[in-house]
């Protein structure tokens, strides 16, 4: 009984270390599709990932327009971006850029501060990125 007290206890406690770590900033808020300019986010997919319903696994289509860029921010779970027309590029904070071009993807580990942008001033850059997080966690945080 008292070993599956403190199981319990640890347990609670794990989970809410977790939920207070991966607590959103709300002074820092998503921004709102006004304050982006020229990108167009399009879910394709938004589902409980089977077996575990406390994730969200997300597809989202996005599309830049010429030229356009999304701030400095950082993905609490790793995300996968897939080129499918244009050229992207994307630079980790006190990298070079990389530059992405359709069939290209890349993983971006949790935590990692970056941009990214259309690399042409004429072109529209569209690709699909893929994602899981907890039910009801952002996937983004902005940090500038």
């Amino acid at each position: 009984m008292i070993r599956s007290l403190r199981l319990a206890a640890a347990v609670v406690a794990t989970v809410a270390c977790f939920t207070a770590a991966n607590a959103q900033d709300k002074s820092n808020p998503l921004p709102a599709r006004a304050d982006i300019p020229g990108i167009v986010p399009e879910v394709l997919v938004k589902t409980t990932v089977p077996g575990v319903p406390w994730k969200q696994a997300l597809v989202t289509r996005t599309t830049y327009q010429p030229g356009a860029r999304i701030r400095k921010h950082y993905h609490v779970s790793q995300i996968v971006f897939v080129i499918i027309e244009g050229t992207m590029q994307v630079q980790d904070d006190g990298k070079p850029p990389v530059t992405l071009k359709a069939g290209d993807a890349l993983l971006i580990p949790p935590g990692t501060v970056h941009a990214h942008w259309n690399a042409s001033q004429t072109e529209k850059l569209v690709f699909t990125e893929f994602v899981l997080v907890d039910d009801g966690q952002r996937s983004a945080v902005f940090v500038e």
